[in-house]
């Protein structure tokens, strides 16, 4: 079984991929999702350690009739809804190609680019 790595050990990670994606030190206000990231790939890396170390994904067990079925291991349904969730939060954090480089880096203390625009248009 592998060694799980910590929270803070993909926070600091997560940080080092922000800052090379934006160019910038990670915003406080992004700690919070940063955070929750880190914490789920934690339980990633357990999950998957489980179903790694349970030797198989399927198990044959026995039906209302008497019958041999076929079950898939519960954890891998969990697995993926968990996979699911870190490319969210990875979009979330403009980790990913499903954002574009202007959503990252656009500020919004302004009110963003629209806001520019509206203030151009009234003189401001």
């Amino acid at each position: 079984m592998a060694k799980i790595r910590s929270a803070h050990a993909y926070e600091l990670e997560l940080k080092k991929m922000i800052k090379s994606r934006t160019g910038v030190d990670c915003e406080v206000w992004l700690l919070p999702q940063v955070r929750a990231t880190a914490s789920n790939m934690v339980m990633i890396d357990k999950v998957q350690d489980e179903l790694m170390g349970s030797g198989s994904l399927v198990s044959m067990a026995t039906g209302s009739m008497g019958q041999s079925k076929a079950e898939v291991n519960p954890l891998v349904a969990l697995y993926d809804k968990m996979q699911r969730t870190l490319l969210m939060q990875f979009e979330a954090l403009g980790l990913n190609y499903n954002i574009t480089p202007n959503k990252v880096t656009e500020p919004t203390k302004q009110g963003g680019s629209e806001h520019d625009k509206l203030m151009e248009l009234f003189g401001g």
